[in-house]
């Protein structure tokens, strides 16, 4: 089918969705009941309010998705529509929203940096999450990385008990039931209050094994972005409010989450026709991601008649890469990238005066972020599998130094049948490249020498403007510009420079990119759908050129264009219909004409439908992915092409005397496949994703 007719298709099916089924339990589901969000606007806001695709996923749909050893990365490419499917690993390059880069928060907590590791998704446990809230299209409202959407992911707190536990244990075999395949999920949370006082604190762990294939053939491991297999997890997590009266409240939160690989494993560097895993590594410091996290916030419900918010905080990012090719003299080197970031974020939410029937709000303030980010390699040697450390240490760009200032402000507007919104924001950037020793030229000669270092200014002003025409209590058209921006990689644009480059010419600016969304939503008690057409568009691109090796920012056009939809139908009060399709077509402007775009920016068609079941004390939900065939970017030589799959999972739960199993059957079918990512950006041979894999929990609250 070509890609031109997949919309029509959609329409014709009138496409499904999970992410409207926002709880399965025995009781009658209204659909038509709005949730507030606040990630679209920094202030709570109504989902019928905002002229935009908004997507909440609660507690009970990522329970639901999350078998043990499962990455938010996973359940998020099941259930958002714009999203690209999981990488299956430690990262999610490539899993972009709508073909652009999308901004991860903790808590409302950029999760992300100049130097993106792309390990943002896979940055806490689900069984941490109180809900998710996906915001698709370009957004200005909490800085630079939002070119595709916003992903807020907010993690559980008090909810009101005076004590309360909650613990889960999980495993998950492969088809084949192999011991050495088991991962393995413990989690215990404790919560309560006492006067002014509330709490909660969690810790959970995820060990995880071998994973088979189709064939029951063990997969290799990604030496690039750095894969699931033989890793260990652990997610520490405490909330703690104190309201100092009924209006004022300081809440203190903390995060240590590791994701380690510890493994023997790698992929047989000899076999030059399959991905096979063999056994021999040896290599002491292994992938792995380390975060820490702390937010300290305060808020004022009645601030001379205003909302005041004031939050701070501060987070360490660590990553460590895979020792994975040799680069010239420098030789083979592991990458240690680490990040600091601390920052202030100030919003006020004022009421404006009426105008006749109309009446308005505007939150305005300013944020403060300041980031130190650095790469470090540790260069090997290598015997067969052996990997030891030979003592060089390599600088892999500058040390850089970026503080961003900004002002903002957004509008609403409640007219009739209408609601307006509108807003903008100013951001002043600077980085400070430290002198530093030029890796480019170690590579090119051997020779140490120095790169002069440099201050980088630009900065980006943004704009939105969007309207919501309420054409009756159960729907909803909406029209939307918005603008968001990503902020130029200048550590790796310096990787692979000589000492005499200048940096200066590195022509650094913000990616700014223009969003445009036309839109139809309708909640129904029985039934909710939502159809979207977008498009945005930029006038920059990262271009790497080969004959000084460094990265570029270029004057050089691209567009992405699509449509998105979404339906769940309550057909009883025991079943249920739904699923989504996203269909998207990506191009850039290379020498007088358009081009398509590779699949590690824009995903396939991608369609998902499921159906469910819910009985007094048990549910059943049989959902299937479909990830269209996409070879348009292979026919321009400007990616790969991808063979596309179909993927079928069984999941169900059962209220137990004592607590509640839950239980589910990923690949059902036992499809033997390479995930889109491996078709996109993996090296060949590409190594299999997983077979049929068989989870199951148990959970209690006591």
């Amino acid at each position: 089918m070509t890609p031109s007719k997949q919309p029509l298709l959609l329409v014709a099916l009138s496409s499904l969705s999970l992410n409207a089924w926002a709880e399965e339990d025995t009781s009658p589901v209204t659909l038509n009941m709005q949730p507030t969000v606040v990630s679209a606007t920094r202030n709570e806001a109504t989902i019928a309010s905002i002229p935009g695709s908004v997507q909440v996923i609660d507690e009970q749909q990522i329970q639901q998705q999350s078998g043990a050893g499962r990455r938010v990365s996973d359940i998020l490419g099941q259930l958002v529509p714009g999203l690209a499917p999981s990488s299956g690993g430690m990262s999610n390059f490539g899993q972009t929203l709508r073909g652009r880069n999308i901004l991860v928060l903790i808590d409302g907590v950029s999760q992300n940096a100049t130097r993106d590791n792309f390990r943002q998704l896979n940055s806490i446990l689900p069984a941490s999450i109180e809900r998710i809230e996906v915001i698709s299209g370009a957004s200005s409202v909490y800085g630079a990385g939002a070119s595709g959407g916003i992903i807020n992911i907010i993690t559980k707190r008090n909810q009101g008990q005076d004590i309360a536990f909650n613990s889960r244990i999980g495993l998950t075999t492969g088809n084949n039931l192999n011991a050495q395949g088991f991962a393995y999920e413990l989690f215990q949370s404790a919560t309560g209050r006492k006067d002014a006082l509330d709490w909660y604190v969690s810790a959970g762990g995820v060990q995880r094994n071998d994973q088979f294939d189709g064939d029951g053939k063990r997969i290799p491991q990604d030496t690039s972005q750095g894969s699931n297999m033989d890793t260990e997890t652990y997610d520490l997590l405490g909330r703690f409010g104190y309201a100092l009266d009924t209006d004022k409240k300081l809440s203190l939160s903390l995060q240590d989450y590791k994701d380690q690989q510890d493994t023997s494993y790698t992929k047989d560097p000899g076999n030059k026709e399959h991905a096979v895993a063999i056994k021999g590594l040896v290599l002491d410091d292994q992938p792995y991601t380390h975060n820490q996290a702390a937010n300290l916030n305060y808020t004022d419900a009645d601030f001379y008649g205003q909302g005041l918010q004031v939050e701070t905080y501060w987070r360490r990012s660590d990553a460590l890469f895979f020792p994975d090719l040799a680069r010239g003299k420098a030789g083979i080197s592991n990458n240690n990238s680490v990040q600091d970031v601390y920052g202030l974020r100030l919003a006020v939410d004022s009421a404006l005066p009426s105008i006749g029937q109309a009446t308005g709000n505007v939150v305005w303030g300013a944020d403060y972020d300041h980031e130190r980010s650095r790469q470090r390699g540790d260069q090997y040697t290598v015997n067969d599998l052996v990997y030891s450390k030979t003592g060089e240490t390599f600088e892999l760009g500058p040390d850089i130094t970026t503080t961003t200032k900004a002002l903002f402000g957004q509008m609403s507007w409640d007219i009739g049948d209408w609601t307006l919104r509108s807003g903008v924001r100013r951001e002043w950037i600077e980085s400070k490249v430290a002198d530093s020793i030029a890796y480019g030229e170690i590579v090119q000669t051997g020779k140490r020498s120095v790169l002069p270092g440099d201050t980088l200014n630009y900065g980006a002003t943004l704009y939105n403007l969007g309207a919501v025409y309420h054409v009756s209590d159960n729907q909803d058209v909406f029209a939307n510009f918005s603008q968001g921006f990503s902020l130029p990689d200048i550590q790796r644009f310096m990787r692979d420079v000589q000492s005499n480059f200048n940096i200066q010419s590195l022509n650094a600016q913000a990616i700014k990119v223009n969003s445009y969304e036309l839109g139809w939503r309708g909640n129904w008690e029985t039934l909710q759908a939502e159809t979207t057409l977008y498009e945005n568009t930029s006038d920059v691109t990262q271009f790497y050129d080969a004959n000084d090796r460094v990265l570029r920012l270029i004057n050089q056009k691209e567009r992405v264009r699509g449509i998105e939809n979404n339906v769940t139908w309550r057909m009883t009060d025991r079943w249920s219909l739904g699923g989504t399709y996203a269909w998207a077509k990506g191009e850039t402007r290379q020498n007088g004409r358009w081009i398509d775009l590779p699949a590690t920016r824009v995903s396939p068609a991608k369609t998902t439908v499921f159906v469910g079941y819910t009985e007094d004390t048990y549910t059943l939900r049989l959902q299937a992915l479909r990830l269209a065939s996409y070879d348009a970017a292979a026919k321009d030589n400007n990616g790969r092409e991808i063979n596309g799959y179909t993927l079928v999972d069984l999941l169900g739960s059962v209220e137990l005397p004592v607590g509640r199993l839950e239980g589910g059957i990923y690949n059902l079918s036992n499809r033997t496949y390479q995930n889109a990512f491996a078709q996109a950006n993996a090296r060949a041979p590409y190594a299999n994703a997983q077979g049929r894999t068989l989870s199951a929990s148990y959970s209690i609250d006591w």
